[in-house]
């Protein structure tokens, strides 16, 4: 009998458990006060990945000249953070870490995707691995969401001669719908949508519209999928990458300032503007509530173009390459309507495009396999209105070091508040303490030799792990 009774008290609690679990997924609530139905609450996902638009290139991080009231509108209806990393100083790596929860060097994606001769002499693959038994869009898609990708890709392909046409289109990567420039399958000609892969750095007006027709696309997938299930899209921006060639009518307010930053603040005040009509949309739809948005940026501004002037990092050291905080600290905003605090800023959550992956995954309540091991970690405590304290360290590696640039070093890595930086062939260390330091002025190494050991040899073992 003791044991009967054991067996009908375990199945209870497992049924409460499922229960439980359940509940906090789904609700039953009453159409027309007559037909139950079962309403998904698992908030919809849209991911706003900006191309080399530096930390100090909104208003809302501090820039007076720049025009940029719509993401300046999003960050006061939500938070924004100021130690938000990406796991590279350029796209490609940075691209990948969100795709994977890993570092990039994992894959051995070093630098940005090239042609496939200019890949093999960096020692990387044609196109980030189809592998992989995690993806991110993948993981949303088995969740239950509806999936897309629209803008950039830059992970392989995108037609010669920078990009393999072997290279799997997005689709691959778990997502419903996709459209892309810098990857292989369906694009754009101009405003127009084309059903196949172009190179595009060389179309006048696609440069123009590309915030524009991305934007568009997005805004259509979300109407025609709302109501359905939950959504995850990835909306990867061109703006700012060069080329850089905005319109008479998009310079127009910016006559006077000097050619670059004319040019620059066109394309940026461009892509503000259509964000604006994105999040004008969602709203409008009803969707405000429970859509989750995210803004942030693969690399900081670039060195070269209009953007070496008029880009900016708000003093941190270093750009667009560089494994400093000005290569890799982006902006980062969140909105959730009556979830995200509004107005607030977050100064001490150390954050990484690494953590995307886990945190996504919790948010759809997907479990991912015991077996893969997650670089980065969940941080969706920061959506409760939490500062999150990172346990993991961050790794940095740069293969392509300049001795005599700000992209000397071949590694860094970040535990706690402490970064070091370093190049053994030229023999150079340089240690900062951030949250006292976040400018990277004050290299402290001789104070602290021990520290610098122990945060070297934390890179070195990360480094066994590593393929060649």
């Amino acid at each position: 009998m003791r044991m009967r009774y054991l067996k009908h008290i375990t199945l209870l609690w497992v049924a409460i458990a499922i229960y439980s679990y359940n509940e906090t997924k789904t609700k039953t609530v009453a159409d027309n006060g007559a037909v139950a139905k079962t309403e998904d609450l698992r908030p919809n996902i849209i991911f706003i990945f900006a191309d080399d638009w530096g930390y100090g290139d909104l208003g809302v991080y501090g820039n007076s000249e720049v025009v940029t009231p719509n993401l300046d509108k999003m960050a006061s209806e939500g938070t924004r953070y100021t130690q938000f990393h990406v796991t590279s100083g350029v796209c490609s790596p940075s691209r990948a870490s969100v795709l994977t929860g890993h570092f990039p060097a994992r894959h051995r994606v070093h630098g940005h995707f090239a042609g496939n001769e200019v890949n093999a002499k960096r020692n990387m693959p044609n196109y980030l691995t189809d592998s992989l038994p995690v993806y991110l869009p993948k993981i949303m898609q088995k969740a239950g969401y509806t999936t897309a990708h629209f803008g950039k890709w830059h992970l392989g392909g995108g037609g010669k001669p920078h990009g393999d046409p072997s290279a799997p289109e997005p689709k691959v990567y778990g997502y419903d719908e996709a459209r892309v420039w810098n990857g292989n399958g369906p694009t754009w000609k101009g405003d127009q949508k084309w059903p196949t892969t172009r190179f595009m750095d060389t179309d006048t007006l696609w440069v123009q519209s590309s915030s524009k027709i991305a934007v568009d696309e997005t805004i259509d997938f979300i109407k025609r999928n709302k109501g359905k299930q939950p959504m995850f899209v990835n909306l990867w921006l061109k703006d700012p990458h060069t080329p850089l060639w905005p319109s008479e009518a998009q310079r127009e307010p910016f006559k006077g300032l000097s050619p670059s930053k004319e040019t620059y603040y066109a394309v940026l005040k461009d892509a503000d503007y259509h964000i604006g009509r994105l999040l004008d949309s969602i709203s409008e739809m009803g969707l405000d509530d429970n859509t989750l948005i995210v803004f942030s940026s693969d690399n900081g501004p670039a060195g070269w173009g209009p953007s070496k002037k008029a880009g900016s990092t708000a003093g941190l050291k270093g750009r667009k390459v560089d494994i400093f905080q000005g290569g890799v600290v982006v902006p980062f905003i969140v909105k959730w309507k009556n979830h995200v605090e509004e107005n607030k800023v977050d100064s001490t959550s150390v954050l990484s495009t690494v953590d995307l992956l886990p945190t996504f995954a919790s948010l759809a309540q997907s479990e991912l396999p015991n077996d893969y091991p997650i670089d980065g970690e969940n941080i969706s405590s920061i959506l409760e209105n939490n500062s999150f304290t990172r346990t993991k360290p961050l790794f940095w590696e740069w293969r392509f070091p300049r001795e005599n640039t700000n992209h000397w070093a071949q590694g860094a890595v970040r535990k706690g508040d402490w970064k070091l930086l370093f190049n053994d062939q030229i023999k150079r260390e340089e240690l900062y303490h951030i949250s006292e330091d976040p400018k990277e002025n004050n290299n402290v190494t001789k104070a602290n030799p021990q520290r610098v050991d122990t945060l070297k040899q934390l890179w070195y073992d990360w480094k066994k792990e590593l393929p060649e």
